[in-house]
């Protein structure tokens, strides 16, 4: 069992510096291909995690979308009190929008090289 840790240990350094590494177009990007389909089967921490990253991308429409979800995360009891299950359907369409503008991005991208 102890042998195993210093390998855990590396793992988790490797896989943090991977969700770091890259532009920040691509960091934000990164971590929301680890956010499950259905947003309802993730955490706040997690998605509020991408809504930062997104905040800082270097695109224009990522940081708008960032700045939506973050916004829309503060907004949970507001949303529900409206409407049961509202606060999961806007941050949903966020997710899928950040989703098609991380796609539209990589199309960009792959068009360039």
């Amino acid at each position: 069992m102890a042998r195993r840790r210093p390998a855990v240990l590396v793992l988790g350094a490797g896989l943090l510096l991977a969700g770091c590494a890259g532009t920040p177009d691509e960091r934000a990007c990164g971590l929301l291909e680890d956010v499950p389909d259905r947003v309802g089967q993730t955490s706040v921490e997690q998605l509020n995690e991408v809504a930062e990253a997104a905040r800082e991308a270097e695109s224009a429409e990522l940081r708008s979308i960032g700045e939506q979800l973050a916004l829309n995360l503060t907004r949970r009891r507001v949303l529900e009190n409206l409407a049961p299950g509202s606060f999961i359907e806007v941050i949903q369409a966020n997710v899928d929008e950040l989703r098609r503008a991380c796609r539209d991005l990589e199309a960009t991208d792959d068009g360039s090289t």
